[in-house]
């Protein structure tokens, strides 16, 4: 239980962390727009996880590949994101 707990603390300052990187990325004329954008894809991203749980009674594999994806995507493509100051 530790791990976990130690986990969603890591998951928490991560959130964090994207919150104010995405406020700095986008210009001051559109920032609550795509502040607000991000918000809602977080929202969606929340609702669609139980799905892919019971999505994954029919295909056990589902669940591992959605979940295991979704990182390293996420991860290669803030690679691609522009340094701020």
């Amino acid at each position: 239980t530790s791990l976990a707990v130690f986990g969603k603390g890591c998951l928490a300052a991560s959130f964090n962390c994207v919150f104010l990187y995405t406020g700095e990325l986008y210009p001051t004329v559109i920032r609550q727009t795509g502040m607000g954008l991000a918000n809602t894809m977080a929202r969606l991203g929340s609702i669609t996880a139980p799905l892919v749980k019971i999505a994954g009674e029919v295909f056990p594999e589902l669940p591992f590949i959605i979940y295991g994806a979704a990182p390293v995507v996420s991860g290669l493509v803030a690679i691609f994101l522009p340094e701020t100051r």
